[in-house]
């Protein structure tokens, strides 16, 4: 199994450079994330899903490929795959017309037609337990306020990630 020490490195170097929602090292968050799994109790395994889930994204650039040949194990590899969320944009778009035809405000029907191909998503994620603990360990933390910017706590865009966020931590419990 991949160690806490190593994912901790390869974490720290794809995520060379990026920022959190709040500014900061993004590894730092990722470090949050993975130490409120340990102060819950979660073994070693968990917090290392929680250090790497974030590695396989557009914005990384890395493959299910480079983290096993960088040393990842397989399972872990495996966990991480199923925690990356792929936006389904065609479902999205579908689903946003069909509110819009029904009188929705269009930016309101976009952003709830978001939240419910997100919600397909975590489906996914239920039969899990590692990644239900991850998953919900992170939406947790964006939900505090220093993810939350001070001039975007009143748009409607910041209302209904939030509110997607907390609708996804209530059907991981469910």
């Amino acid at each position: 199994m991949t160690t806490f020490a190593e994912a901790l490195q390869i974490a720290t170097e794809i995520h060379a450079g990026q920022q959190d929602k709040a500014g900061g090292p993004y590894i730092e968050f990722m470090k949050h994330v993975a130490s409120k799994l340990k102060e819950a109790g979660e073994p070693e395994e968990v917090q290392v899903v929680a250090l790497l889930q974030d590695t396989i994204t557009d914005s990384t650039g890395k493959t299910k490929d480079d983290l096993l040949n960088l040393g990842v194990s397989p399972e872990i590899v495996d966990l991480i795959v199923l925690l990356t969320h792929h936006k389904n944009q065609p479902y999205i778009d579908e689903y946003s017309c069909k509110l819009m035809a029904e009188g929705i405000p269009a930016e309101e029907a976009t952003y709830e037609a978001r939240e419910k191909e997100f919600l397909l998503f975590i489906d996914t994620l239920k039969a899990n337990p590692i990644a239900v603990k991850v998953k919900a360990a992170l939406l947790s933390l964006l939900m505090e306020e220093k993810y939350i910017l001070r001039n975007e706590r009143r748009e409607l865009k910041t209302k209904f990630r939030l509110h997607k966020y907390q609708s996804a931590i209530e059907a991981l419990k469910n």
